[in-house]
């Protein structure tokens, strides 16, 4: 970044600021019409600007007078209080005090009930993490890069870089980016070209990706951004995960964002504000060797890694705790889909393209099982109570049976027409569930080949995945219903409905933490959810967009993993 020269703020007198009437609380008891989506709750008000402090209480500048600076509100549990005086631009310290700079450049201090003029003059500001606060010059017009100046103890000193806006961070980790380092205590720098940096306390910078024309940093390792350049009918939203350096979008659009760690505000092209709660995304990606590989389900081995399938490569692949990655190739009609372990210390996969049951060992040595059926289009594989392997026919519209040593039994599902059987999992009760996509139904065959069939509540839920829950029920996905269900031994069901819009929910897990895991592959979704055994839902979003998870699995070390179809990539989740 360059370095203008520039005059000290502290040899400019600061303007007064302006002394107007104290407004009612009712002046912000307005709600905007705006579209506001599941996942943030509005508030009433209307504003221009939010800066969330650290508290968790919000300033913000309301939208009125006419003209750059505006009335200053205060929001806290649940109630709006305006204070005397107007500012264009504010910013919150860590122990509360209130920062405004307004249109003539004057730089204030709130604190107590009590405005502080500060010498010099600015167009922007934000307070530190140790207390101290950083301002952009007015030397340049509006909208030209400016100098940047740190106060502390009221002494002023330039620092390196320049830029139109200027947000500390708070968050007290170090990430190593591939454009630098970044340590605690620093601030995010934006140029006039949307050019995203963060600058550290010794003045080293690192570059982030992308472009942006407003950020808001939280406390656990993320970046809120605003799209670039700034427009007043609003801007994307996305978020990035400086673990990881991957943006995702968010499902909204802005004119100002701000976080405090808890919580992201966003104000809305009509002023309306709005939160949503920020949460910590445990998770890490490892992008598979083969690209375009289309992972599809992924299962422990017996030798403490995951083992996963590549069905358009026709691959199967292993990955360490640490990530690294080996892949064995099948035949390339394979097209692997299931994959489960075995009693007998091997990896078993159903190879939905060529109509066969694969036995891998441990090495990557295979054998292959022609099933009776040609295009019987084997699923989704799971190894049974009584030391056998159980598969879903999609096509052909049965369940199968291999033993270790090779031999095929088939059963006829009920069910007229196409059910079209999916996921299939070893129940609490001995026997063998499965789920019917088309005929909406979960259903258990007993190790004789006896099927009881139950429908889902929800008519066209399409269940897919499946699994066994740490209650003794089971436990599946409805991708088309955007339920969670749940199905006791006895077949009484309980749905739990998704609050995103059509989250397509795919493989289900039972983890570790003694809660359920879920993959969201719905568009604009792109989560993995967990839900209690009480129902209680909670969604993190995966640093890389458009990722299509699809199978979901416990692991090694109290982990959770997933593939990512889309994007060929193997996701770890940590409870």
């Amino acid at each position: 970044m360059g370095t203008p020269r520039s005059i000290s703020p502290g040899s400019i007198i600061p303007p007064p600021m302006a002394h107007t009437a104290i407004l009612p609380a009712s002046a912000m008891a307005v709600r905007p019409q705006a579209v506001v989506q599941p996942e943030w709750t509005p508030i009433p008000g209307s504003a221009s600007l939010a800066a969330a402090a650290p508290d968790g209480s919000l300033w913000v500048l309301s939208d009125g007078p006419s003209g750059p600076d505006k009335y200053i509100w205060h929001y806290a549990s649940g109630s709006w209080a305006n204070i005397s005086g107007m500012a264009s631009q504010i910013s919150v310290a860590p122990d509360g005090t209130l920062f405004a700079v307004n249109s003539a450049g004057g730089i204030y201090r709130y604190s107590d009930g009590v405005w502080t003029g500060i010498a010099g003059g600015a167009s922007g500001v934000t307070a530190a993490a140790d207390g101290s606060f950083y301002v952009l010059s007015n030397g340049n017009a509006l909208g030209r890069d400016q100098a940047i100046w740190h106060n502390v103890g009221g002494a002023w000193s330039q620092v390196t870089g320049e830029g139109v806006a200027i947000a500390a961070s708070f968050d007290t980790g170090a990430y190593t980016l591939s454009g630098g380092t970044i340590s605690p205590g620093g601030f995010y720098v934006l140029n006039s070209q949307g050019s995203i940096y963060y600058e550290n306390g010794d003045e080293s910078f690192a570059q982030l990706p992308g472009a942006a024309s407003t950020v808001a940093p939280t406390t656990i390792g993320g970046l809120f951004a605003l799209s670039y350049p700034a427009t007043s009918a609003g801007n994307a939203i996305s978020y990035s995960d400086l673990k990881t350096q991957n943006p995702s979008a968010e499902p909204a659009s802005a004119t100002s964002i701000s976080s405090n760690g808890g919580k992201v505000y966003r104000v809305d092209a009509a002023g309306a504000i709005s939160f949503a709660t920020v949460t910590s995304t445990p998770i890490t990606e490892y992008q598979i060797p083969t690209n375009d590989s289309t992972p599809s389900q992924i299962a422990a081995g017996p030798d403490g890694n995951m083992w996963f399938t590549e069905g358009t490569s026709s691959k199967i692949g292993r990955i360490t705790p640490s990530g690294a990655f080996i892949e064995f190739s099948l035949p390339q009609s394979s097209g692997p889909y299931g994959i489960a372990a075995g009693s007998d210390g091997n990896m078993w996969i159903a190879e939905n393209g060529d109509g066969r049951i694969g036995e891998m060992t441990m090495g990557g040595s295979l054998t292959q099982y022609a099933l009776p059926v040609q295009n019987s289009a084997p699923f989704q594989i799971a190894a049974g109570a009584d030391g056998n392997l159980w598969f879903t026919e999609n096509s052909a519209n049965k369940i199968g049976k291999i033993t270790t040593g090779g031999s095929i039994t088939e059963y006829a599902i009920p069910a007229p027409g196409n059910p079209s059987p999916v996921g299939i999992a070893e129940g609490p009760d001995g026997n063998i569930w499965f789920t019917e996509q088309f005929a909406s139904q979960i259903a258990k065959i007993t190790p004789s080949g006896e099927i009881t069939e139950y429908p889902t509540p929800t008519k066209d839920a399409f269940p897919t995945g499946i699994t066994a829950g740490p209650d003794g029920d089971l436990w599946f996905v409805e991708t088309f219903g955007n339920k969670i269900g749940k199905i006791t031994t006895s077949g009484v069901t309980t749905e739990y409905s998704l609050a995103a819009v059509n989250a397509q929910p795919l493989g289900i897990a039972a983890g570790p933490d003694g809660n359920l895991w879920f993959t969201e592959s719905g568009g604009r979704v792109n989560n993995i959810g967990k839900i209690t055994t009480a129902g209680t839902i909670t969604e993190y979003p995966i640093p890389t967009g458009d990722a299509s998870p699809y199978g979901i699995a416990a692991g090694p070390g109290g982990n959770v993993w997933f593939v990512e179809q889309i994007r060929s990539k193997i996701g770890k989740i940590t409870p």
